[in-house]
């Protein structure tokens, strides 16, 4: 099915509408309570979702399309997220992105990251290598991780709970002694196709929020990368965290952040084979 996808056209639809976004912007005062912020979010990101699924539709009506929540197995099926970084898109903020990832049995087998700010669309089918605006991209090939420049995103406190937050400050802590420098910068399929481009070395993030990370997965993927959840393990559905970069920055960030999660719910200071 991938092999006969008009990825161009659905790119098409994709770039039309989140430039209608990026042209309009937030319709709420920059001084609304959080929770109003947070429901026109949600409700642009519905209406863009309609709209897109119904060009899609058009396209190819043998593709289904579903949340996450709701992901068939054994369909092929769109994920969209219309407003990746929806702070930045709220804010005014560039950096925000719309992502497309067309999934089988878990799996991104095509996807679009779409920058309207930047115009920068980023595209893959698997099997087919990662573009950005047409143009083949590829990871990084730098091999010492002092000299990584790396992207991550740390959660609200207020949405994701002391846990979650509490290990998101400990690997960002145990990343900034082993690498040059970490740019918490961009949403998180946007710095993922940033990986793809060797723009960032690599990127990780910890909690369970596979749905953002599927579309830039793939890219970077295709572009020559690595990708697993932090614990080393095939990155899907099910699994916790994410790192994705080339195969040597991979290898030795993966340790050490996979070192400081253990070192953190066990309240160890120490872990054996962390560098």
């Amino acid at each position: 099915m991938a092999a006969d996808l008009d990825l161009d056209r659905c790119a098409e639809a994709l770039r039309s509408l989140s430039d209608d976004l990026a042209r309009t912007g937030p319709k709420t005062a920059l001084d609304a309570s959080p929770a109003n912020l947070i429901r026109h979010a949600r409700e642009v990101s519905a209406q863009a979702s309609r709209s897109l699924r119904a060009s899609l539709a058009e396209l190819h009506p043998e593709i289904g399309w579903t949340s996450e929540e709701a992901r068939p197995d054994g369909h092929d099926y769109w994920l969209f997220d219309p407003i990746d970084g929806a702070y930045h898109f709220l804010q005014g903020l560039p950096l925000w992105s719309s992502s497309l990832a067309l999934v089988r049995h878990g799996r991104a087998v095509a996807s679009i990251v779409y920058d309207p700010k930047g115009d920068e669309l980023f595209a893959a089918i698997e099997n087919s290598g990662t573009t950005c605006n047409g143009v083949p991209i590829a990871v990084s090939l730098k091999t010492d991780v002092s000299a990584a420049v790396v992207g991550t995103a740390i959660p609200p406190l207020a949405q994701v709970g002391e846990a979650e937050h509490a290990e998101a400050l400990a690997l960002l802590g145990a990343a900034t002694r082993a690498v040059f420098v970490v740019r918490p910068m961009a949403a998180v399929s946007l710095q993922l196709a940033y990986v793809a481009a060797g723009r960032l070395d690599t990127y990780w993030e910890n909690g369970r929020d596979a749905g953002d990370w599927l579309a830039g997965s793939l890219l970077v993927r295709e572009a020559g990368g690595t990708v697993t959840h932090l614990d080393g393990a095939t990155f899907g559905w099910s699994g916790e965290g994410i790192i994705a970069g080339n195969g040597g920055m991979y290898a030795a960030l993966q340790q050490v952040l996979h070192g400081a999660a253990v070192d953190h719910r066990t309240g160890s200071t120490s872990h054996p084979g962390r560098s």
